[in-house]
C-alpha cells in the first residue's frame, strides 16, 4: 500500500472509530447532523482558517458566541497557527461522558477535552501536514461541556466564600489557567479561559509530568495576560 492510500485509509478508520458516539474528530462531523469542511491554509497565507462552531447548550447558557469566537481566534493567532481550521462544540454531560469514556477510558464528564489532529515536533510546533490541501491544516476539535463547568462556579464560589469566612489561608498552589479560574464564578468567562487550556493541547502541550506542566502553565499564563483575563477575580 502507498504512503498516500495508507494516511487516507487511516484517516477514514480514525473517523470511523469517533461514529460510535456520533462524534468525528477529523471530518468536523458533529453528531451525524451536519458536514462540514473544516479546513485551512498554510501558515504565511492571508486566509485564516475557518472555525467550525456548534452550541448545544444556549438555552442552558445565554453566551456571547461572537465574543467566544473572537477569542478563540485571537488564541489562535498566538500560538501561530492563524490559518489552520479549528472547531468547537458546546455540549452537555451525557456526550461528554460517552466521548470521555471512549477517548480516555474516563467514564465522568469533563470541563474540556481537545482532539488534535496533527502530531507535534514539540510542543507548540506541529508537523507539517501529510498532504498539501486545505483539509489537512487543522488544529483539531474541542468539545466544553457546560453543566459542568456551571456546577464547577457554583462548587469554586462556596469553597471560597467558606475558606474567606474561616480567616484561613489560601494555598495557592493553582497555576496557569486552572489558577486564574478559580475565584471566576461566572460560567461564560470561565469558558474562554479553558478554550486557552484546551487550543494548547491541540499544539502538544500537556501537563504529565512536572516539566510539561511548567512549560504548559507558562504558556498560559502569557496568553491569558494578553487576552487581559490574568489576573481577575469574580467580585
Amino acid at each position: 500500500m502507498n504512503k498516500a492510500l495508507f494516511m487516507l485509509n487511516k484517516l477514514f478508520l480514525s473517523a470511523l472509530f469517533r461514529t460510535s458516539t456520533g462524534y468525528t474528530v477529523h471530518s468536523c462531523i458533529h453528531r451525524g447532523r451536519t458536514q462540514i469542511r473544516c479546513y485551512g491554509s498554510k501558515p504565511g497565507s492571508s486566509t485564516p482558517g475557518k472555525i467550525l462552531f456548534q452550541n448545544d447548550l444556549s438555552d442552558v447558557l445565554q453566551i456571547d458566541e461572537a465574543r467566544l469566537l473572537e477569542t478563540l481566534s485571537r488564541i489562535r493567532r498566538h500560538i501561530g497557527y492563524e490559518t489552520y481550521g479549528v472547531s468547537l462544540e458546546l455540549i452537555g454531560d451525557e456526550e461528554m461522558q460517552a466521548v470521555n469514556l471512549e477517548s480516555r477510558g474516563v467514564d465522568a464528564p469533563s470541563d474540556i477535552l481537545s482532539f488534535p489532529f496533527s502530531d507535534y515536533i514539540e510542543p507548540g510546533t506541529l508537523e507539517p501536514p501529510q498532504f498539501d490541501i486545505p483539509d489537512y491544516y487543522q488544529l483539531g476539535d474541542l468539545l466544553v461541556d457546560v453543566p459542568y463547568v456551571m456546577r464547577r462556579c457554583q462548587e469554586d464560589k462556596e469553597y471560597y466564600e467558606q475558606l474567606d469566612e474561616s480567616d484561613d489561608e489560601e494555598e495557592e498552589d493553582e497555576r496557569g489557567v486552572s489558577g486564574a479560574m478559580a475565584r471566576i464564578y461566572d460560567a461564560e468567562e470561565r469558558i474562554h479561559m479553558l478554550l486557552v487550556h484546551g487550543m494548547l493541547h491541540l499544539v502538544g502541550y500537556d501537563h504529565e509530568d512536572d516539566d510539561d506542566y511548567e512549560l504548559m502553565v507558562a504558556k498560559e499564563e502569557e496568553i491569558l495576560a494578553e487576552l487581559g483575563m490574568f489576573p481577575k477575580h469574580s467580585p
